[in-house]
């Protein structure tokens, strides 16, 4: 017996299929750049907060380098009293965002000045990079009093053409193992400290660590929608959560004395340069020219929000959570695809899902934790279509079996009907074999034997082939269905293969098959006058109905297979037709067509037709006397 996936089965088979297909591409990193973009959307409608409170920027701006009575770079002299005036309104700590590895100018003429404020004022940070740039000479023994400020990698993994900046490192370690902090994160800590606050590492726990309030978890290489991402040294991801603007001063303005009094007490005081002229400028989810000193900001808001409020890091669902909410829309895409035949609630429940996936995705956003999109949509999408053509293909193949089953033996609308309940009509692809109460017609030409003597072959078939189009055209217009030709004979059954669910509808297909006869009585009759007038021979015709139970179903091999049905009640109206074929009764002898009906029959007719009452007889092969009538013709009134 050859063995068969059920259409539930191979559809399951085909979602489990999508899912592994996009699992792989996830796992490849092939749907980054996609989740970042909804990462980015993200990012950019979240709400902006009331203040950028406690940070105050004193930044070098285009006017002030093209100012002629500042010179730029600034000299030691005009930096050491930048350095006085600020500190003059007590900040709490200045981040200087500011390379300062060589003296200016080159002579070194005022570096002595420089120095001096930088070591009579132990809340200035001075920065340094990674990669080489040192930082003042004067700090260096001093490392609580640096940081560096190359603390943004790029995510050129997923983007080549304009890579964006979504993270930032908070620290590092030396070789030595000492620990390398950066700018956002030094001074966020000395500010912090002075209200009690201090980090606390645990060596056994090396991705966490304590600030405040809040437990940093640091970023890992394959969180989210990373895969292999470079987190060297300890990254957090930035949220971005951006003050409408900050409160900014020029550096003129602080030379000039235009600081109002008491604007920087207590402050987070980041001196910085925003001129379009000095390159200075990132690529970030909300400005694509997003200011160095504006990025350290966010960076030390977003610390200053975990240890005082206890904001969380991003959390990220672990790998096999990801995998199984990919799994649960993909398999859902397939049901969708499965059960829904409709083209547009199709269409609407695939919209509704992904507004749900969507909704559901911006909602955990919301609350910290990033859940991935493009990848359950992956999954959701390509399932949905590809079980959606698999069903379409299986329902052509059906449709295609359906016709080519019945196409020359029932009408249109019984064929359609037949497509509209193939659930309950199908099991794969051969007809569900049925028990049912049907009624049974069987017609056959009188003599046809020794008219066919008398005609060419030819000729003899076109003779026939015109007779059986007349008589299948009555079976199919009265609702019947023509089971076989066999000879000169035709079988015709009404009541298959829908079955029929009352008595009700079992009177209406005897009743049907009663004006079938009738009709074919009509037919007869202008056949005989055609075939006359061509010279051909009349002929006349004798049907037997019976109305009863039988079995419904297909023979043969699922390549070639013929719809059929067998029973006793077959064997009745086959007797039927034959009964009394050589009897001098005048009922049993009509020229034109010969109508024979069972008792069985005849209970389902009513009042509609004029029946004449032959009697009870035996019929071949019966073993028990049916009561037989004869069909004269239907009552008008």
């Amino acid at each position: 017996m050859k063995w068969k996936l059920s259409p539930h089965a191979v559809s399951l088979l085909i979602s489990f299929g999508v899912f592994l297909a996009a699992l792989f591409a996830q796992r490849l990193g092939l749907m980054q750049f996609l989740e970042f973009r909804a990462y980015d959307f993200f990012i950019r409608r979240q709400p902006a907060l009331a203040t950028g409170d406690p940070i105050v920027l004193v930044e070098m701006t285009e006017d002030d380098i093209q100012s002629p009575t500042l010179d730029y770079p600034l000299t030691d002299e005009k930096f050491a009293q930048l350095l006085e005036i600020l500190e003059a309104d007590q900040p709490a700590v200045i981040g200087l965002d500011i390379w300062r590895d060589i003296p200016v100018p080159k002579s070194g003429e005022h570096l002595k000045e420089f120095n001096d404020a930088l070591l009579a004022h132990t809340n200035i940070i001075g920065i340094y990079t990674l990669g080489g740039i040192a930082p003042p000479a004067v700090l260096m023994p001093y490392p609580d009093r640096l940081g560096f400020n190359d603390n943004f990698p790029v995510d050129y993994q997923v983007e080549k053409t304009t890579p964006k900046v979504r993270r930032s490192m908070i620290f590092s370690q030396a070789e030595s193992g000492q620990r390398l902090d950066a700018l956002p994160f030094r001074v966020a800590c000395v500010y912090l400290e002075q209200r009690g606050i201090k980090p606390q590492f645990d060596a056994a726990n090396p991705d966490t660590f304590l600030l405040g309030n809040a437990q940093v978890r640091v970023l890992q290489p394959n969180d989210g929608p990373y895969v292999n991402a470079d987190t060297a040294g300890m990254q957090i991801l930035l949220n971005f959560k951006h003050p409408d603007n900050f409160i900014r001063f020029s550096v003129s303005d602080a030379l000039a004395g235009r600081i109002p009094k008491n604007s920087l007490r207590d402050k987070i005081v980041l001196v910085g340069m925003n001129a379009p002229s000095v390159s200075d400028e990132r690529v970030t989810p909300i400005h694509y020219s997003h200011r160095g000193i504006e990025l350290q900001s966010l960076t030390i808001l977003q610390l200053l929000r975990m240890a005082k409020d206890g904001e969380k890091s991003m959390r990220f669902r672990p790998e096999w959570q990801e995998s199984a909410w990919m799994l649960g829309w993909c398999l859902l895409g397939g049901a969708i695809a499965y059960w829904i035949r409709s083209p547009w609630r199709f269409i609407a429940l695939i919209a509704l899902g992904l507004l749900t996936l969507a909704v559901i995705t911006w909602q955990s956003f919301g609350a910290g934790c990033w859940t991935p999109l493009v990848s359950p949509m992956a999954a959701f999408l390509p399932a949905a279509m590809l079980v959606t053509s698999y069903i379409s293909y299986q329902e052509h193949r059906n449709r295609g079996q359906l016709m080519k089953l019945f196409s020359n033996q029932v009408s249109p609308d019984i064929a359609e009907e037949l497509w509209n309940q193939r659930e309950a009509f199908l099991a794969g692809n051969r007809p569900l074999s049925q028990k049912l109460t049907a009624t049974v017609l069987f017609t056959d030409l009188k003599g046809f034997s020794s008219t066919s003597e008398g005609l060419e072959p030819a000729a003899l078939m076109d003779w026939l082939n015109e007779y059986m189009e007349v008589m299948a055209g009555a079976v199919m217009k009265h609702g019947g269905v023509v089971e076989k030709y066999i000879g000169d004979s035709i079988m015709a059954v009404f009541g298959v293969p829908i079955p029929r669910a009352s008595q009700e509808q079992i009177a209406n297909d005897a009743q049907n098959a009663i004006r079938c006869s009738l009709a074919m009585r009509e037919e007869m009759e202008k056949l005989n006058e055609l075939w006359k007038q061509r010279g051909l021979p009349a002929c006349s015709t004798r049907i037997g109905i019976h109305t009863g139970s039988l079995v419904a179903g297909s023979l043969g091999s699922l390549d070639r297979q013929e719809y059929t049905v067998i029973g006793d009640s077959v064997n009745t109206a086959s007797r039927l037709e034959s009964f009394g074929k050589d009897s001098d009764d005048p009922h049993l002898r009509d020229d034109k067509c010969r109508i024979l009906i069972s008792e069985a029959t005849r209970v389902f007719l009513g009042e509609q037709f004029q029946l004449h009452q032959v009697g009870t007889m035996s019929l071949k092969g019966k073993s028990e006397k049916v009561m037989i009538f004869a069909v004269l013709g239907e009552n008008k009134n």
